[in-house]
């Protein structure tokens, strides 16, 4: 075999080749073995490094950018640097630090971790967040900065001659504990000082005197006001963390959180003139109605609510000043502040009653520039004839006439009810102001059952067709029909049993309600017995309910229901007077509500139909279009008018002019508020139509949503409206192109062309023209009086077509003959 060319030389035979287990880890330089050495997660940067990989310690408060800070070198100090070197080349030979212990390091991180998160903690304390909305969405508040405690600090010397100066003073300490920083306030308790406690982080307290015990009567009153003080946890009210005694201060002090926001009535400085907007007022009050009501069911009265005592911080509102806080009907010293307490307190003693009352004065004294009388506020509310804002809300006024009403039982029962009232009143504020509606979530009555008032106007014109006389008035039975009921309240002993009543026959739920009345039960209820007036008024048994109304009026005579009732009752006796005083009772209770503003109309309207005055004009152009709020608003009435209204408004009234007001403004008002009840959008267009205010009728119209089924009925009404006041061209012809947008399968289409072209060729010989200034056709026709005849002739014929009887049919065709131009020379 021939040997291959270029073949290596054989080299020395060294030792055999051997095969390995292949270690991925192998480094390709062997060099020493590699070691394990135990993780140390606390050891030091500092230490000496061991041999082999070493582990450091995992710092997460660590910041990125601080090693290479650590060796940025700032030219302009290149001498320090080198003095830095120096040292660290004369230290070479000193001694290697001492290691520290996994205790030392473990110390060391916590420090560490503890310090980061005070700083979070602090850097964030007071930062600015979001405004918050409140009142279910309907009012925004403003967030409000923490004050800092000195600018909480006022100057003793400010407050004049006539307060003694301060028992305390800067840097003494009270009960080895609270280290006096100043003054904040002075109260009926004497001064309010600001201390820091020296056992709890320095935190910022506020030391309020009490009330000194000079008896034992005193002194158990005392006691009695520190158990309820100390038992208050609520995050609306101020929290008490102490109570105190010393020699300086007979009574001691109540020790107390320090909420470091402004006041309301610091608030009130923010807004021009000094007064908060209406609906902020009301949205701070809401805020701080739970802690009132906390209060009242555990037994307690805040009895000294004003502005001064409501605190805005940040995203809440507290409550301060807890000295005046007594048990409900206590006797004794009650604390409160003149021009805010209830008359009552000091015969009968602190209610429930009595803190509703100082929440109407709150209100007031935040929305209106009171009278002062010896340097507190006089009592009473404006009138609306006085206060040009409370004419354009009303429901206000009548809010804070009965929630600060001299009689204690014709305020509002509870903090529920006066909370129901007043998401009512700022949802009509809102709607009124800025033309926003936000769902009813509060009312106390059901939405409207059907409609009143919507079709009169279209169906006359169905006279066309069967020759049968139709009238646009509405009916009480109509009305009462289309009024919405109160609902169940659920908190009534009888409400489980009423709850199943909606779908059983009236015969039937009367025989369960007569035999619940027997039983002992439900003695105290009061939906039981007027859910026997309800039974009767559906069976048609009016005359039995009104005199069943009378036997529960001694029991019941204050409930709102039963003057709803009573009100239902007569509107369907056709006693409209009676109906008008019930309707407006329940007003009174209840003046956030929609359903007793919409009765109240269409009483007044009734009223104003028996009279004759249903298309009379009585009101002065301006004023009709003020109460309507076109181009002015209540505030802008004229005076004379104003002067001829009650002083207190009120509603109940027979004088023409005085009803025409009150129907306008409560249709106007109950359609603003709420787009659903067209009841009140049509009755504020028949209204504003016998003012002859037709562009604004036209107006309250065209809101309606096109999702509404009434939509289509109110079109028909508008384009009636156009042609149904004074004739121009204008109208005539803006009623010919709102008829066109609407389809012609409309069942009324033809009779409303028919009215157009009438009223066309009308408007055409009372001008004694013979056509129209534009030559434009009205609809398919010359707008001429030719032309229209001619239009009007076809459209009655075609009308006959669909004529329900015989002898009508040949009656059209007649009219057809008699206005066709042929006929006419």
């Amino acid at each position: 075999m021939t040997e291959p060319r270029n073949r290596p030389e054989p080299q020395d035979e060294g030792p055999a080749t051997e095969a390995v287990a292949f270690d991925p880890f192998a480094d390709d330089e062997e060099g020493p073995a590699t070691e394990a050495v135990p993780y140390d997660p606390f050891a030091d940067e500092d230490d000496e490094p061991a041999p082999g990989t070493e582990a450091v310690a995992f710092d997460p408060f660590a910041d990125d950018d601080e090693d290479d800070d650590e060796y940025q070198v700032d030219p302009a100090n290149l001498a320090g640097l080198f003095a830095d070197l120096g040292k660290m080349r004369d230290n070479r030979g000193a001694p290697a630090p001492r290691q520290r212990t996994d205790a030392e390091r473990r110390r060391d991180a916590s420090e560490r971790a503890r310090r980061k998160a005070l700083d979070t903690f602090r850097s964030r304390r007071g930062r600015r967040r979001q405004d918050w909305v409140v009142a279910d969405g309907m009012v925004t508040l403003p967030f409000i900065d923490l004050v800092p405690p000195e600018a909480a600090l006022k100057d003793p010397e400010a407050a004049g001659s006539k307060v003694d100066p301060p028992q305390l003073k800067r840097g003494d300490v009270v009960a080895g504990q609270y280290e006096i920083l100043g003054v904040i306030g002075h109260g009926g308790m004497g001064w309010i000082y600001l201390a820091g406690d020296r056992n709890v982080s320095e935190r910022l307290v506020v030391l309020k005197g009490m009330q000194s015990a000079a008896g034992d009567q005193d002194a158990g009153v005392a006691a009695a006001e520190r158990e309820f003080l100390a038992d208050i946890t609520h995050p609306g009210v101020v929290k008490i963390f102490n109570f105190i005694d010393d020699p300086r201060v007979p009574g001691g002090f109540i020790v107390m959180e320090y909420v470091g926001g402004p006041s309301l009535k610091d608030r009130m400085r923010d807004y021009p003139g000094g007064l908060m907007p209406v609906d902020v007022a009301i949205a701070y009050i809401l805020q701080v109605l739970p802690a009132l009501e906390y209060l009242h069911v555990r037994g307690v009265v805040y009895n000294d609510l004003k502005p001064e005592n409501i605190i805005a911080t940040e995203d809440q509102v507290t409550l301060i000043d807890l000295g005046a806080v007594t048990g409900i009907g206590s006797y004794g010293y009650i604390y409160g502040t003149r021009g805010f307490q209830a008359p009552e307190v000091a015969a009968e003693g602190p209610s429930v009653a009595s803190d509703i009352y100082t929440i109407g004065r709150t209100l007031a004294a935040l929305t209106l520039d009171l009278p002062v009388e010896d340097g507190a506020f006089a009592p009473g509310i404006p009138s609306p004839s006085e206060e040009p804002m409370l004419r354009g809300y009303l429901s206000y006024y009548r809010l804070l006439e009965r929630a600060t009403h001299p009689d204690p039982k014709k305020r509002f029962s509870d903090i529920r009810a006066l909370r129901s009232q007043l998401y009512g009143v700022l949802r009509e504020i809102i709607a009124l102001r800025d033309g926003v509606q936000h769902p009813n979530q509060h009312s106390l009555f059901s939405p409207q059952r059907r409609t009143f008032g919507t079709k009169h106007v279209v169906f006359r014109t169905d006279q066309l067709l069967d020759g049968t006389e139709r009238s646009a008035a509405i009916t009480a039975p109509e009305v009462v029909g289309a009024l919405a009921v109160p609902l169940v309240d659920r908190h009534d002993v009888g409400a489980p049993l009423l709850s199943g009543f909606s779908y059983t026959e009236p015969e039937e739920a009367l025989e369960t309600l007569r035999q619940a009345m027997h039983a002992d039960e439900y003695t105290r209820s009061a939906e039981i017995p007027l859910g026997v007036v309800r039974a009767m008024l559906d069976l048609g048994f009016t005359g039995q309910a009104r005199e069943w109304l009378a036997s529960l009026e001694e029991t019941l005579g204050n409930d709102w229901r039963f003057h709803w009732y009573s009100g239902v009752t007569s509107l369907l006796l056709d006693d409209l007077v009676t109906a008008q005083k019930h309707f407006f009772e329940v007003l009174s209770i209840l003046p956030g509500e929609s359903a007793p503003k919409l009765a109240l109309a269409a009483v007044d309207e009734l009223i104003l139909q028996n009279l004759g005055y249903s298309g009379v004009a009585l009101l002065d152009p301006h004023d009709a279009r003020a109460i309507a709020g076109v181009h002015a608003t209540l505030e802008e009435l004229n005076g004379d008018f104003v002067d001829r209204l009650p002083h207190d408004w009120s509603h109940v009234s027979t004088d023409p002019q005085v009803l025409r007001f009150h129907t306008i403004r409560l249709y106007g008002l109950v359609w603003a508020a709420n787009p659903t009840t067209v009841s009140s959008a049509f009755g504020l267009a028949r209204q504003l139509m016998a003012e002859n205010q037709l562009e604004t009728a036209v107006r309250a119209l065209d809101r309606l949503p096109q999702a509404s089924r009434h939509h289509r009925m109110a079109q028909l009404t508008t384009i009636l409206h156009l042609i149904g006041g004074q004739l121009t061209e204008s109208r005539v012809r803006r009623a010919a192109r709102r008829l066109s947008e609407i389809p012609t399968n409309e069942p009324r289409f033809l009779q409303i062309q028919a009215a157009v072209l009438s009223a066309g060729l009308n408007f055409l010989r009372d001008a004694d023209v013979e056509a129209a200034a534009s030559p434009n056709d009205l609809f398919e026709f010359p707008f001429t009086q030719r032309g229209l005849r001619a239009g009007l002739a076809d459209t009655l014929r075609r009308l006959a077509r669909n004529a329900p009887f015989a002898r009508h049919r040949y009656a059209l065709v007649d009219m057809a003959n008699q206005v066709r131009p042929e006929t006419w020379f």
